[in-house]
């Protein structure tokens, strides 16, 4: 049984949610840590730069940095913006 609170438990059951293949998988891991990292950034934006951003903001960083890993770890990826935020599943054959 696994922990929700349990950060490491989180990221096992994210991953696995689907139960889908690897590349689902790999998805799935690589949106848990672009979640992580964009509230960590957030959080010291707010403790040190008195700075707050709001949630379809925070949403926006997610889907922007998922692409640019995508294209950096696949030069072929060849969708852009529009595409790959309406549809990321479909964009990577898998959905």
């Amino acid at each position: 049984m696994t922990d929700t609170n349990v950060m490491t438990d989180h990221f096992i059951q994210f991953a696995h949610s689907t139960g889908g293949n690897k590349v689902v998988q790999s998805f799935l891991r690589l949106i848990w840590l672009l979640c992580v990292w964009v509230l960590w950034t957030e959080r010291n934006n707010r403790v040190f730069n008195n700075s707050i951003s709001h949630m379809p903001r925070l949403l926006d960083k997610v889907k922007y940095l998922s692409l640019g890993w995508m294209k950096a770890r696949n030069a072929t990826f060849v969708f852009g913006t529009d595409r790959w935020w309406s549809s990321p599943l479909h964009c990577l054959g898998i959905g």
